[in-house]
C-alpha cells in the first residue's frame, strides 16, 4: 500500500485509497499541533523566463538557489521549465507555461513531511522518494490531487476541463474531488444521508492507475466544485462513477519520460552551500569580491547539474536502443514516440514506418513494431517525417 497514490479531480481526489474529508476533528487538530516547523524547497535547474511570487508579496527570479516556502508561488512562461527539490530529496520539474502554489511544506514533530503542491495550470512532473507512510506529499489541481508514496508520475492542467494523471512508476488511486465533502468530519457524514450516499459513491469510484497507465477526470466546477454542504447537488451520488476515465494505451509519453528521467537532485551539504550563496548582493550583507566568489561557485554547481542532467539523458536514450518498449503496434508505438516517420528504402518498393530514436553515425535507429532496426543512410531512399501523429491516432 506504501506505492499507492490517490488522484481526484473537481473533482479529483487523493489520500493514499482514504480520504481526508473522513479525518475525526480531534486527528485534524493532533496533526496541526504535531506541526513543528516548514521546510523549505529550493530551485536546483531554471532555464528560461520563470518568477517566484512570495507569500510576502516580493518577487524573485527563479533561479538556482532560490528558497521556496508556504504560501509562494511559481510561474514559467514560455520555453520554460524549473526543477525544485524538497528536504526529503524528492524533486518535481514545473513544465512551460505552468503556475504552482506550494500549499503546504510542513514538518512535524515525529519527523513525517506534509507537502502540498496546488497546480494551477500547466503541467508537473515528480520523482518522489520512497517515504515513512504517514508523509505525505500531494499535488492538486482544480480538478484534482494526486497523494504520492515513491513514484514518478505527471499532473497534466493544460486544459481547464479536465486533469490527466500518468504513472511512470508505482501506482495511483484515482477517484473524483467533490469540495463539499473536504471540509466535513466523519460525524457529519454520518449525520447526512445525502452526504452518506455520495461518501459511498466516491468509495466504489476509485480507480487504480499501475506502471504506465493513465486517467482522465471531468466533472463540472459548478456541481462537484461547490464547497458549500446546503449547494451540494444530491444526484451528484450517480454522477460521480461518470468523472474518472481510466485511458487505454495512453501512458507516459516519451518526451514525459525523458523530463522524469531527467530531473536530477543534490545532496544536503550542496543545497545548504546553495542558500547562503544567494544572498542577494544588493542587501549589502556582502561585499563585491565575496559576492564573485560566489557567483563562481553556483556556477560550478551549475555546470555539474548540467553535466548530470546530460548523461541521465544519454542513459535514457541508450535504454530506448538497448532495451526497447513491448510497443507491438503502430498505435502502441504513436502513443508513445507521438509521432512517426515513414521511411522508404532505396529500390523504392521497400517501407519502415516507425520511430527514429536515435543516430549514430551513418545507422538511424528506428523502433517499429518488430522492434528495433537499424538502417544505413545509404540505403534509404527518402523519410517521411510526422507520417503518423498522436493527434492523428
Amino acid at each position: 500500500m506504501n506505492k499507492i497514490i490517490s488522484v481526484a479531480s473537481a473533482v479529483l481526489m487523493v489520500g493514499l485509497l482514504t480520504s481526508g474529508a473522513c479525518k475525526k476533528p480531534a486527528e485534524n487538530a493532533d496533526s496541526a499541533n504535531a506541526k513543528q516547523s516548514q521546510p523549505s524547497a529550493i530551485v536546483v535547474f531554471s532555464v528560461g523566463e520563470a518568477k517566484i511570487q512570495h507569500a510576502d508579496l516580493t518577487e524573485d527570479k527563479a533561479s538556482l538557489g532560490t528558497v521556496l516556502k508556504e504560501g509562494d508561488k511559481v510561474e514559467t512562461k514560455a520555453k520554460a521549465k524549473v526543477d525544485i527539490q524538497f528536504s526529503d530529496g524528492s524533486a518535481i520539474r514545473l513544465a512551460e507555461k505552468s503556475s504552482l502554489e506550494f500549499s503546504a511544506l510542513a514538518l512535524n514533530t515525529q519527523g513525517n513531511t506534509d507537502t502540498r503542491l496546488s497546480l494551477v495550470s500547466g503541467k508537473v512532473f515528480a520523482k518522489v522518494n520512497k517515504a515513512s507512510k504517514d508523509d505525505q506529499f500531494s499535488v492538486v489541481t482544480p480538478t484534482a490531487i494526486a497523494g504520492v508514496r515513491g513514484t514518478s508520475f505527471v499532473v497534466d492542467r493544460t486544459k481547464n476541463d479536465r486533469s490527466v494523471v500518468k504513472v511512470l512508476e508505482g501506482s495511483v488511486a484515482v477517484s473524483p474531488r467533490v469540495r463539499a465533502l473536504e471540509g466535513a468530519s466523519a460525524e457529519e457524514i454520518s449525520a447526512n444521508a445525502e452526504l452518506q450516499k455520495i461518501k459511498a459513491s466516491l468509495d466504489k469510484a476509485e480507480v487504480i492507475l499501475e506502471k504506465d497507465e493513465s486517467s482522465i477526470v471531468k466533472a463540472p466546477d459548478k456541481k462537484f466544485g461547490e464547497k458549500e454542504l446546503t449547494k451540494l447537488d444530491a444526484t451528484l451520488e450517480k454522477d460521480i462513477p461518470k468523472a474518472v476515465t481510466k485511458l487505454s494505451g495512453a501512458g507516459v509519453s516519451k518526451t514525459e519520460e525523458e523530463e522524469i528521467r531527467t530531473i536530477v537532485t543534490l545532496d544536503k551539504d550542496t543545497t545548504d552551500k546553495l542558500v547562503k550563496l544567494n544572498i542577494d548582493p544588493k542587501s549589502g550583507k556582502i561585499d563585491e569580491a565575496t559576492n564573485a566568489a560566489n557567483e563562481a561557485e553556483r556556477k560550478k554547481i551549475e555546470e555539474e547539474l548540467a553535466k548530470r542532467q546530460s548523461d541521465e539523458l544519454k542513459r535514457f536514450k541508450n535504454v530506448l536502443v538497448s532495451a526497447p518498449k513491448n510497443l507491438k503496434t503502430n498505435k502502441d508505438l504513436v502513443n508513445y514516440y507521438e509521432k512517426l516517420e515513414k521511411i522508404v528504402l532505396a529500390d523504392g518498393k521497400t517501407t519502415i514506418i516507425g520511430a527514429i530514436v536515435d543516430q549514430q553515425g551513418s545507422t538511424m535507429i528506428v523502433h517499429t513494431e518488430d522492434g528495433i532496426k537499424k538502417i544505413n543512410q545509404d540505403d534509404v531512399k527518402e523519410v517521411i517525417y510526422d507520417f503518423q501523429t498522436k493527434s492523428e491516432n
